[in-house]
């Protein structure tokens, strides 16, 4: 007690409530020294607003940055004898322009903004740092990358599989092999124009099953033998080797095989200029597009 009374004899009451005031700012200060931080990490990346119609970036252009859609919708789109040919729709929440940055390849499509966007542009560290900081954006990556060396594993091995019947009787449009009861996956023809040339459905038994076209004078052979080859006009909208249907873990899946204009599986779009080349396929009927949103080139695969 004496000791008590001695230390509130020394110390001013007034003192004591300078004290508590000179810590509760530090404190403060501290938070707005932090928050400050903040605002100029945020800062350093740039935000920009695009009316609809707007190009972000262009075919052809360098990859010198990455763009994160906050918010809108961007269209992914490749000229074509000069015309553009839409390939997909982007939406909210997704990167744009990351694989060539990753690449370091030119820009492979235009992105055009199909509403009014927000998006953040972002440099190749600042993107790469955002993946360190993400588990779900960097096993997104990770399985993009694996996927394009999985493919290329995959051409090789196929193409030696294939090799063996490179002179047997291919499912060509005009040798259509009916579909038998035990399959339980069988690939049609969905628009009007390509039920011209592809009238038979075909059982899809033998997996994968390679869809693409059909070679023109001059060129040489694609990397894989198609199991079904489909003829088409210049300009082409089907690739050589388009897409690919397999069965992974009893579950079927189209994976777009580096095509020119992509592959769109129930309305999500895949390929090069996309997220991901991979799509789950469900039970009973879907829909696969080659070559681009209007492309003549729409099939039904059915699963049991």
């Amino acid at each position: 007690m004496r000791l008590y009374s001695r230390i509130a004899k020394v110390v001013d009451p007034l003192d004591i409530a300078r004290v508590r005031v000179g810590v509760h700012a530090s404190r403060r200060g501290q938070a707005s020294l932090a928050s400050s931080a903040l605002s100029i990490e945020r800062a350093a990346m740039t935000c920009t607003h695009f009316a609809a119609g707007q190009v972000l970036f262009r075919e052809g252009d360098p990859a010198d940055s990455v763009f994160r859609l906050l918010s809108g919708a961007v269209d992914i789109l490749r000229e074509l004898d000069g015309d553009p040919v839409l390939l997909g729709t982007v939406g909210a929440g997704q990167f744009i322009g990351e694989m060539g940055v990753v690449e370091n390849r030119p820009r492979s499509a235009t992105a055009r903004a199909a509403s009014e966007v927000e998006v953040e542009i972002l440099t190749p560290t600042e993107f790469l740092d955002q993946i360190a900081r993400s588990p779900r954006a960097a096993r997104e990556l990770i399985q993009r990358l694996s996927q394009r060396l999985r493919e290329a594993d995959d051409r090789i091995v196929n193409d030696e599989r294939r090799s063996g019947r490179a002179h047997g009787p291919r499912k060509d449009a005009d040798s259509q092999t009916a579909v038998e009861s035990v399959h339980n996956a069988y690939l049609a023809a969905k628009s009007p124009w390509l039920q011209r040339q592809f009238r038979t459905p075909l059982g899809l038994g033998d997996l994968p099953f390679i869809v693409g076209r059909g070679p023109v004078a001059g060129e040489g052979l694609p990397p894989l033998q198609p199991d079904l080859k489909l003829e088409d006009t210049v300009p082409f909208r089907l690739s050589r080797n388009h897409f690919m249907i397999e069965k992974r873990d009893a579950n079927y899946h189209v994976r777009d095989l580096c095509s020119t204009l992509g592959t769109i599986v129930n309305g999500e779009p895949i390929g090069d200029h996309f997220r991901g080349d991979d799509a789950p396929l469900r039970t009973g009927e879907n829909e696969v597009i080659a070559g681009g949103v209007d492309s003549p080139f729409v099939f039904s695969v059915f699963i049991a």
